[in-house]
């Protein structure tokens, strides 16, 4: 489903703060810093309503903050996972396939990316878990000349857009509000995309000598 076309484009603060505020709604709600999602939702007062009305009508719902809802739907056996590799590859079958899968070279593209990026893991989750990604993509919003290859391009375009349809007609087949945010996801993606000037197209990740960074799962 597309997200609703926005009215102006975005700068960037604006997306990593919205790319920050989902972050955080996508964790389980005893973990969220309300500080925090405040702090964010006023970044976001002007930008345009595609992005700022999905965090405000998720918010709304009465099922927002609802630990039942969160486990059923994204976290226990879910039908609707935060990794987005679910979105695109299958499963292997087999230990053997595992090592082999093109979700096993996905996860490692995404790994690259990071490194690219001097960000670091710490081996706390998976690199396709969308909190994470949605971290990463608030700090090198700014990346300029670090992205000259195209890294930050192709991490949202083939790590990230692709995935997000799918994961949003899940969560609407199940009726869950957290449908909104990934819909409001959408248009941020679209429009930062839109504003990247290097391309997406097929290749490696090029790796760079940074100094890690440890990346975590906002809290």
């Amino acid at each position: 489903m597309d997200a609703v076309a926005s009215s102006s484009a975005m700068i960037g603060a604006e997306r990593a703060a919205a790319y920050r505020l989902s972050a955080e709604l996508l964790l389980y709600p005893d973990d969220r810093n309300r500080t925090t999602i405040e702090v964010w939702r006023q970044a976001l007062r002007h930008a345009p309503a595609a992005v700022r009305s999905g965090p405000e009508t998720f918010l709304a719902h009465p099922r927002a903050w609802d630990r039942d809802e969160y486990l059923s739907v994204l976290e226990l056996a879910p039908p609707c996972p935060l990794y987005l590799g679910a979105y695109l590859y299958e499963e292997p079958s087999t230990c053997r396939g595992a090592g082999t899968s093109q979700r096993n070279s996905y996860m490692m593209e995404l790994k690259a990316a990071y490194e690219h990026f001097g960000l670091d893991l710490g081996g706390g989750e998976l690199a396709d878990y969308l909190p994470v990604m949605l971290e990463f993509l608030a700090i090198t919003f700014d990346a300029g000349p670090a992205d000259e290859d195209g890294v930050r391009a192709r991490f949202l375009d083939l790590g990230v857009r692709r995935a997000l349809p799918e994961m949003l007609a899940a969560l609407e087949r199940h009726e869950s509000p957290y449908a909104t945010l990934i819909q409001a996801l959408v248009a941020v993606v679209d429009d930062d995309l839109a504003d990247c000037a290097a391309p997406t197209g097929a290749g490696g990740v090029p790796a760079a000598g940074h100094v890690p960074v440890k990346l975590e799962v906002p809290s």
